[in-house]
């Protein structure tokens, strides 16, 4: 994979996260960013494997070594990639991934999450309760 194409399917590993978040949930930005960089689905930080990988680490990861913009951010918050390395190619994709949420407006998501959800409201059926 491009770096790009993990910025994109990070980003979309976002909005489905998002989606299963509660209107309250989607107000505070910063319990957001926990949970998107916590979550096995967007970065496999916990688990160190990102559940949506299926065991595909090792060939994801043949795009992003030499990226420039990849390297940069990879530079820019002081990682070794002898370290990194050495913990096999899951460790440099959940770093792909966590890295990508750089590149992802969290803001703009979860405003694409309200518009959906009250476009769904808009066009659901209302409900009347009419007494005789």
């Amino acid at each position: 994979m491009t770096y790009d194409e993990y910025i994109a399917e990070t980003k979309e590993n976002c909005k489905k996260v998002l989606a299963d978040c509660t209107n309250r949930q989607l107000e505070n930005i910063e319990y957001l960013r926990r949970i998107l960089w916590e979550d096995d689905k967007v970065t496999g930080v916990i688990s160190g494997v990102c559940s949506s990988l299926k065991g595909k680490a090792a060939e994801n990861i043949k795009g992003v070594l030499f990226n420039s913009k990849f390297l940069a951010d990879f530079n820019s918050v002081g990682l070794d990639m002898q370290n990194v390395m050495a913990y096999g190619p899951e460790a440099i994709d959940v770093v792909a991934r966590c890295l990508a949420l750089k590149h992802i407006s969290i803001n703009e998501l979860v405003e694409e999450e309200r518009e959906k959800r009250l476009r769904r409201e808009a066009e659901s059926p209302r409900k009347c309760s009419a007494r005789v």
